[in-house]
């Protein structure tokens, strides 16, 4: 499914659209043809809510919170044991309206959500 990029992914601030594929209960990918990242569903794994900010949620356009899915970037190492996610800035799909945004977490609101933990701690 083609998911437009309304607030970029930090560090590709110029890609405005990709391809997202669930791959199974837990992951998922989005990609293109500069990019190709990875993603964890964190409720399958951990306690993991936070309250999306009033300007994210304008972009997103939910008009029914069950059309939203929060994922987390796994970077992925050939020794998954060095695997991490980043739990600090999930990124959010509105899978109706086919928009996506990104957003950094206040660190001081959830410091309980590190921006590059273990794999192994969840799995």
């Amino acid at each position: 499914m083609k998911i437009k990029i309304v607030a970029p992914i930090f560090g590709f601030n110029h890609i405005k659209d990709v391809e997202f594929e669930q791959i199974d209960e837990l992951f998922a990918k989005i990609e293109n043809s500069e990019l190709a990242l990875t993603l964890i569903d964190p409720s399958a794994i951990r306690e993991y809510s936070f309250e999306i900010p009033d300007y994210y949620k304008d972009l997103l356009e939910i008009d029914d919170i069950s059309d939203i899915s929060v994922y987390n970037i796994v970077l992925i190492s050939s020794d998954i044991k060095k695997s991490r996610i980043n739990f600090a800035a999930p990124i959010i799909i509105n899978s109706k309206k086919k928009i996506l945004v990104q957003v950094a977490l206040d660190e001081s609101k959830h410091p309980e959500f590190g921006l590059a933990e273990s794999i192994t701690e969840y799995l």
